[in-house]
């Protein structure tokens, strides 16, 4: 895992995103306290928290497991006069120790799916406020007749990955009450996440080039940007923006 967490520190994101989209997301959000408290789930270094905070003047607790992304977070936070608003967490999501209907807000974008996308409903569902809203980014397929190449690339990094559909019925069967879903645009997928990563995965095979575990690390990543600029009509992260029902 070391190679893996230096391959993605000091990216921009720590997965596919934009601020415009958060933005797009939050929206949905109108009947929010003045300064709710929000939970953003496996939080890495913190983009859309940041954007978050600008946008609610609320509370966020910022929950991740690697402790450089949440140092890396909270200086940009810093930087930007908003670190005042984030409390930042050293945790699994696997081992949330929060009390239910704690929370006005839950956040995740492309993180739910460590939990697997019903269980980690499920969970939300627990930790929220009658009326809480939650806004997830999943990975989904997008048409059916999906390529063997992008089933090939999914089954061993996420088996249970879905259509969008799917994943609606599973948000009502958990009680929620589906407000909107978009599909992320291909920019987030390359403006701040690969496009970065790529430059990233080039300087790190340079510098760990007799390192055949190291390098491992960063074929499979490059495989992955590869398979997305070839088969993205396929595959991508839709965002849903639910409310808990009463």
């Amino acid at each position: 895992m070391e190679y893996f967490y230096e391959l993605y520190t000091g990216l921009p994101r720590g997965g596919p995103g934009d601020n415009m989209s958060t933005r797009k997301a939050f929206s949905y959000m109108v009947d929010l306290p003045v300064k709710p408290l929000i939970l953003d789930i496996g939080c890495g270094p913190g983009m859309q928290t940041i954007e978050l905070a600008k946008l609610s003047r609320g509370s966020i607790i910022a929950l991740d497991n690697y402790q450089p992304f949440l140092d890396e977070l909270m200086n940009n936070a810093k930087r930007e006069g908003f670190q005042k608003n984030i409390i930042p967490k050293l945790q699994s999501m696997h081992e949330m120790d929060f009390e239910e209907e704690t929370f006005d807000v839950i956040w995740s974008e492309g993180a739910l799916y460590f939990l697997g996308f019903k269980k980690g409903l499920d969970e939300c569902h627990r930790l929220l406020k009658t009326d809480g809203y939650l806004a997830v980014t999943e990975g989904v397929y997008l048409k059916p007749n999906i390529p063997q190449a992008v089933v090939d690339f999914w089954e061993p990094e996420y088996p249970d990955i879905k259509d969008i559909k799917s994943n609606i019925e599973l948000i009502e069967a958990a009680d929620f009450e589906l407000l909107s879903h978009f599909t992320l645009p291909e920019s987030s997928w390359l403006d701040s996440f690969y496009d970065p990563m790529e430059k990233r995965i080039k300087l790190l095979k340079e510098k760990y080039k007799d390192n055949k575990t190291a390098l491992k690390v960063f074929e499979t990543a490059g495989h992955e940007i590869d398979v997305f600029k070839k088969y993205s009509d396929y595959f991508g992260y839709e965002f849903f923006v639910m409310k808990k029902n009463k």
